[in-house]
């Protein structure tokens, strides 16, 4: 008969239900409607006490690592909540402009994921149930398709493959296993995603010959080819009533594009989100000048016989870009 030892302590699994049961709430959070906010905040708490009964009993590294994981997705929201501020009045539209917005962020999401890998590495390692390394897997590739959106579905599906891997976690765990990764491999994920973030955040690199900025008005033109284009870009102010768009004098027709991005934290307090509109001209003969008219609705109390009244008042602000020289 051949005797097999395992090295190495074993410990009983604590935490389980509590691992299990936040992770679940946390992923299907979105599920609650106007309590999801509540349910992902129960969801963490319960998540937090599993990671600490799990520190107690097996290994801490789990819960120290979740806290810097933590730590840098919201250092990611926090840079998602300023980047409309840096990329509204950017040329690009459409799915471009939102991989624009998103790519501030960029590094700080596969930062975090790289942490979560980690710690899924660990889970693994000292449970034997390999689901676990591949939650990591898969949270990591989202977190690198991030920008383009498929990412998030795919974050999504790795936090429900780490909630079936608690459920099938054994009675007991190895303490104190290795760290079984590549400091290589995390460095050069993490360097790729600094370099790639520049580089998002200016897809689709549109060809203009010069640009102009004032008053929450961008003006990109482009007249060495034939029609010549005439971008404005306007971002929408509180109790706007309106804009008009002259080119040379003339004015173009009043058909624009409209799009309103929402920050995370916009979301989660319901606030109003950042609009942006954009006129696009093609000419056949290259402009010398565009003016930019801009309306916002103030109110005015004015004095009646019957006492104050308020009445709403229209300003326009006007603005004229030379087309050239100017860059």
């Amino acid at each position: 008969m051949i005797l097999v030892t395992v090295k190495g302590k074993f410990a009983p699994v604590g935490g389980r239900e509590y691992l299990l049961a936040g992770s679940l709430l946390m992923v299907l959070s979105n599920l609650f409607g106007i309590f999801s906010l509540i349910a992902f905040g129960l969801g963490l708490v319960v998540y937090l006490i599993g990671l600490y009964l799990w520190s107690v009993d097996v290994d801490s590294r789990p819960l120290k690592l979740f806290l810097i994981e933590t730590a840098l997705f919201l250092v990611a929201v926090f840079l998602l909540s300023w980047s409309p501020k840096w990329v509204l009045l950017k040329p690009s539209w459409d799915i471009y402009k939102l991989i624009n917005l998103l790519a501030p962020a960029y590094p700080a999401f596969v930062a975090s994921a790289l942490v979560y890998r980690l710690r899924m590495g660990l889970f693994a390692e000292s449970t034997g149930e390999l689901n676990f390394n591949l939650a990591g897997n898969l949270y990591l590739v989202g977190a690198l398709l991030f920008p383009v959106l498929i990412g998030v579905v795919l974050m999504s599906i790795a936090r429900l493959v780490e909630a079936y891997s608690y459920w099938n976690l054994p009675l007991a765990a190895r303490k104190d296993v290795p760290f079984n990764f590549s400091k290589r491999k995390v460095l050069a994920v993490f360097v790729a995603s600094l370099l790639l973030s520049p580089v998002l955040f200016n897809v689709p690199f549109p060809s203009y010959d010069g640009s102009a900025r004032s008053n929450g008005v961008a003006v990109y033109w482009s007249t060495s080819d034939s029609p010549a284009v005439v971008d404005v870009l306007i971002k929408v102010p509180e109790n706007f009533c309106g804009a008009g768009v002259y080119v040379d004098g003339i004015k173009v027709g009043q058909k624009y594009e409209s799009m309103t991005f929402w920050g995370p934290f916009q979301s989660l307090l319901a606030l109003s989100g950042d609009e942006v509109i954009r006129y696009h001209v093609e000419l056949f003969k290259s402009p010398e000048n565009v003016t930019v008219m801009v309306c916002v609705r103030n109110v005015k109390y004015v004095h009646t016989l019957e006492g104050y009244a308020q009445e709403w008042v229209e300003n326009w602000t006007n603005m004229t870009f030379q087309l050239s020289g100017e860059k």
